[in-house]
């Protein structure tokens, strides 16, 4: 799960290591929400926003909440507000299931039942669990 603000990083990393032309394998479990740099006019956070919609279109990214009408946020149905509850909101966190995002406050996913946790931009370049630093054994108690 990146966002405006880690995600086109992530995309970068993801380009350069697989090809302008690579492909997200797994598009149906990508989910995309800007919402970090929505309400400025600093055109260089909204270029954050642009990188975001053109890869999605790009890659066809199956759960992208793109931020289509900047005029009005209480009408505008597809905004999904901030992406840590817009996730859980939109039925993307399940118990027993992996949620890797962009940044620290993924963690918050755990409440539903989950493993949630943060992974900033070099790991959440779509590279799988081969580049996620987890330990050789691992257990969970519930």
């Amino acid at each position: 799960m990146p966002h405006d603000a880690c995600g086109p990083g992530a995309i970068g990393i993801f380009k350069k290591d697989f090809g302008e032309n690579a492909k997200v394998c797994h598009r149906e479990k990508v989910v995309i929400i800007p919402d970090h740099y929505i309400f400025t006019t600093e055109e260089r956070a909204n270029r954050n926003v642009d990188i975001l919609t053109d890869f999605c279109v790009e890659q066809n990214i199956k759960y992208f909440y793109d931020i289509k009408d900047l005029g009005n946020f209480k009408v505008n149905t597809y905004y999904k507000g901030v992406c840590h509850v817009a996730i859980a909101q939109e039925g993307h966190c399940r118990p027993g299931e992996v949620l890797l995002g962009a940044d620290s406050q993924t963690c918050t996913a755990g409440a539903f039942g989950q493993f949630a946790t943060g992974i900033g931009n070099i790991i959440a370049n779509f590279g799988g669990l081969s580049c996620f630093p987890y330990p050789s054994s691992s257990s969970f108690y519930t």
